[in-house]
């Protein structure tokens, strides 16, 4: 179990195994535990605006990290280092369960899917009037949270949707709103 996950000048520290674990990071401002896969997630930039964000398992190894600037991602598998670069990189989602990285580029505006061994697997535009922002998990879901335009608001000037992610084709399924 963890405890205490903090960050003070440019460290993140927190406990496992009775263990201190200390890494730095240069403008670490977010540290979060992700229970549901054991990892923990920084998140470092300058002013507080994301620009690197890191995985590590809970005794301080380095497992995924991408920089949204270099557009890069990268990991470890089994010892080996793979790495993907993308243009316009605005958003990753790494999701260790399934095996996936999602990636959404805002220059074309489409989200590219690959497994963790670094297999390109799909790509998809935006839906119609829609952005997509980030990831998330919805009723052990993959799901991409889109914002619309105008024209795609509801009756009370809702315009951000849940769509599902189809994790080996990048079919997108229109969910409810999301909030």
């Amino acid at each position: 179990m963890i405890k205490d996950i903090k960050i003070e000048s440019n460290k993140v520290l927190w406990t496992f195994e009775n263990r201190t674990i200390t890494l730095k990071l240069e403008d670490a401002f977010w540290a979060s535990e992700r229970k549901e896969v054991h990892l923990i997630q920084i998140e470092t930039g300058k002013n507080f605006k994301q620009n690197k964000v890191y995985f590590f398992n809970y005794a301080g190894k380095l497992i995924l990290y991408y920089d949204l600037e270099a557009g890069t991602v990268e990991w470890s598998l089994q010892e080996n280092m793979k790495k993907i670069t993308v243009e316009n990189m605005n958003q990753v989602g790494f999701f260790p369960q399934e095996k996936r990285i999602f990636i959404i580029s805002c220059g074309n505006q489409e989200l590219m899917g690959y497994d963790t061994n670094g297999n390109y697997l799909f790509k998809v535009k935006n839906p119609s009037g829609l952005k997509m922002l980030y990831f998330s998990n919805l009723r052990h879901n993959i799901i991409v949270v889109c914002d619309g335009e105008k024209n795609q608001e509801d009756k009370y000037c809702r315009s951000r949707y849940n769509f599902f992610i189809d994790i080996n084709t990048g079919k997108l399924t229109k969910g409810g709103v999301a909030y």
